[in-house]
């Protein structure tokens, strides 16, 4: 038989359930203070095939900026351009990221001659549209795809000065690449982990391209500085952007309003192209905002670690 005083234990013991149960869910649903960080998500294309690799735990974060030369074979100015870039990844080293995308009227392939060779991707030409670049013309290019005045396009002679400027802003995530490479089936595995220092709260994407160094094909020139005029017929193409291994836009790690992961990872098979030389290649991630589409940060390894 339930007494009154069983009856008021038993009120008392709902009441405090309902109490605690409150006093948790306002505690979850309040904003997290550091250590906000809660768990780390994995995507692989095939655990079996490629297996994820072991990350260091990234303390220091440093800032990289990716530099975007947009460019093609018969423009003539493009190889000033270029030194442009290569003096400033030679000034700040790994702080610098170069992308060479071939795009546009100047990138396009003769039939015949000397300017058979395309280096046009889908992605680069799909980029040179959105973004504008070569309706303005070539050199030009974009340095972390940061809107100025209007404009993503940034000339050659400015980028130095958008360089420096967004180097000295804090980093706030890391990425790194982890690539391994199977010479005899040409195919790659490449892992790409990116670590948040703080929740950013931004619609974030991961973009994963191939780059590729030294290839040798003929360059319109009109600077005798760089190199024989009006052609370097073996001119050096650096940097060249070979395609992307994910969509054009990217992958999503991160949305507004949601909890950010200590770090994502994400891991993809490719098959390499005949055509191209796998120690002459690397791979770049870079992370933007997806709404504004500014990169916030950037990373290369060599496809082949020596």
């Amino acid at each position: 038989m339930i007494t009154v005083n069983n009856l008021s234990g038993l009120r008392w013991l709902r009441f405090s359930a309902s109490f605690f149960l409150v006093i948790f869910m306002f505690a979850a649903c309040d904003k997290v203070s550091e250590p906000y960080r809660t768990k780390i998500i994995t995507e692989n294309t095939d655990t079996v095939a490629c297996p994820v690799p072991e990350f260091i735990n990234v303390t220091t974060y440093v800032k990289r900026v990716l530099l975007e030369d947009y460019t093609g074979h018969t423009c003539v100015n493009c190889p000033r351009a270029a030194v442009i870039a290569r003096d400033l990844k030679e000034e700040h080293g790994d702080q610098v990221i170069l992308m060479a995308v071939h795009a546009g009227d100047f990138a396009k392939p003769f039939a015949s001659g000397n300017y058979t060779h395309d280096f046009r991707t889908p992605a680069g030409t799909e980029w040179d549209n959105y973004f504008g670049i070569g309706a303005v013309g070539n050199p030009n290019g974009m340095v972390n795809r940061r809107k100025t005045e209007g404009t993503y396009v940034i000339s050659p002679s400015d980028w130095g000065g958008a360089v420096n400027s967004m180097l000295e802003e804090e980093a706030l995530l890391d990425i790194q690449v982890i690539n391994d490479f199977t010479a005899g089936e040409k195919k790659l595995c490449t892992h790409i982990k990116t670590q948040f220092r703080q929740a950013i709260n931004k619609n974030l994407k991961l973009i994963i391209a191939i780059t590729e160094d030294s290839i040798v094909a003929p360059q319109k020139n009109n600077d005798p500085g760089v190199g024989t005029t009006p052609e370097i017929l073996d001119y050096i193409h650096m940097h060249v952007l070979r395609g992307t291994l994910t969509t054009t836009w990217g992958v999503a790690i991160a949305a507004t309003g949601s909890v950010y992961p200590e770090s994502v990872i994400k891991s993809y098979r490719f098959e390499f192209d005949p055509k191209w030389i796998a120690v002459n290649c690397n791979v770049v991630a870079f992370v933007y905002d997806a709404d504004t589409h500014e990169v916030l940060q950037a990373a290369e390894a060599k496809v082949i670690r020596n």
